[in-house]
């Protein structure tokens, strides 16, 4: 009952100054709504970029030409080549691992013409493997065929983005276009994927690898995917895969790498962006702390008389500060509720295409939490004053 009480002359005395109560409690608001919405945005981008990861495959390994243990340099393919991957290269994996798709990927820029309308676009020569190892989906038609790449056929598949662009009406199996000066025949369209980062991974036209090999007169590859099968760990692929090129070759001439590896690492990064964002976000709700600790010593300053008399009465200092700390207290944590409510609702309001958010039970409890020890931390020097003050001299205080 005496507790009831004490909540209730505190929750009375911020009423009767409702404006200063107001601005304190905004604040906590903008304090912690920052931080709800700065770290929905850093997850957001973790979440977007790992799921988009993810949707290449999360099983799959990339042998890359060049030996190099930096992630970035053997991506981009910096080292000297002495003996680079090719086609045969992929082939004689298939034959050693009947099990694992394997997938060669030859790139070329080039340019898909049909009529009049004329589109920049990446051409992939490769093999009807790359579909499941990327986890592609056939929109119409069909994918590519062991009998195209045998045969050394011009026909292709069309990414969506390019699908879109060349055929706004969506018809576009069965129809002839031009890429890189010659004639291919649509055999498919695929749906929607996405971008990774600056990749579109919808910007692209597949063809049979020995087709494009025959017009760009070359054997070497950028990349052979190989995706393991149900209950294959990526380490015994790898493994596999180092000891039948090392036999092949005669060298280590190659580096061996996953989208699992890309995952790590983006998730590396992304966390420290949004521990660097939540830093940020903090220090506006320190703001509101150091405010609400203002606004606590200013009020004990204002009420030292009604102090000095309820102490008169026979009042405990440990009732004055459990009072003074219950109002710190409820300053913040309504502030802290208001602000988990702003920031759930701007995160939800922000475009998704623009900037994806991505709310997290952890945040919204931890910016509760914050808040209410924001206002205890911010309010014991406020309410220890107020309990220490001697009576006779609060009492003569005008």
């Amino acid at each position: 009952m005496k507790l009831l009480r004490i909540f209730k002359m505190a929750l009375s005395s911020l009423k009767i100054n409702k404006m200063r109560t107001f601005l304190s409690t905004l604040g906590v608001v903008v304090g912690v709504s920052s931080l709800i919405l700065i770290t929905s945005v850093g997850y957001g981008a973790q979440y977007s970029i790992l799921s988009q990861i993810e949707s290449l495959g999360s099983n799959v390994i990339m042998v890359i030409p060049g030996k190099s243990t930096d992630l970035f340099k053997s991506a981009l393919g910096s080292n000297a080549l002495r003996k680079p991957l090719t086609y045969d290269d992929a082939k004689f994996l298939k034959r050693k691992m009947p099990y694992a798709k394997i997938a060669p990927e030859l790139n070329a820029n080039g340019t898909a013409k049909f009529g009049s309308t004329e589109v920049s676009t990446t051409i992939v020569g490769t093999t009807p493997d790359v579909f499941v190892v990327s986890n592609y989906e056939l929109d119409k038609g069909r994918m590519l065929t062991d009998r195209d790449i045998v045969g050394y056929r011009n026909v292709c598949v069309l990414g969506y983005k390019v699908a879109g662009e060349l055929f706004p009406s969506g018809d576009a199996v069965g129809k002839y276009i031009i890429l890189r000066g010659n004639k291919f025949l649509i055999v498919g369209t695929l749906k929607e994927k996405g971008a990774l980062g600056q990749l579109d991974l919808d910007d692209v036209i597949f063809v049979p690898i020995t087709t494009l090999q025959s017009e760009t007169q070359t054997k070497r590859v950028q990349v052979i995917y190989a995706k393991a099968p149900e209950g294959m760990s990526l380490d015994v692929l790898g493994a596999r895969i180092k000891s039948f090129l090392i036999a092949r070759h005669g060298m280590e001439n190659f580096t061996l790498n996953s989208f699992k590896q890309y995952m790590q690492l983006a998730k590396q990064v992304t966390d420290i962006f949004t521990i660097a964002l939540a830093a940020i976000g903090s220090i506006a709700l320190l703001v509101g702390g150091i405010g609400i600790m203002n606004i606590m010593l200013a009020s004990v300053a204002e009420r030292t008389r009604e102090i000095g008399i309820r102490k008169a009465v026979g009042g405990r200092n440990f009732d004055i500060l459990l009072q003074f700390l219950l109002e710190s207290a409820l300053i913040s944590t309504s502030g802290g509720i208001i602000g988990i409510l702003l920031g759930v609702l701007g995160s939800i309001m922000v475009p998704q295409d623009i900037m994806p958010t991505h709310i997290t039970t952890s945040a919204i409890v931890i910016g509760f939490t914050v808040s209410f020890f924001i206002g205890v931390f911010f309010g014991v020097y406020p309410a220890r004053k107020a309990s220490k003050l001697n009576p006779v001299e609060a009492l003569r205080y005008e």
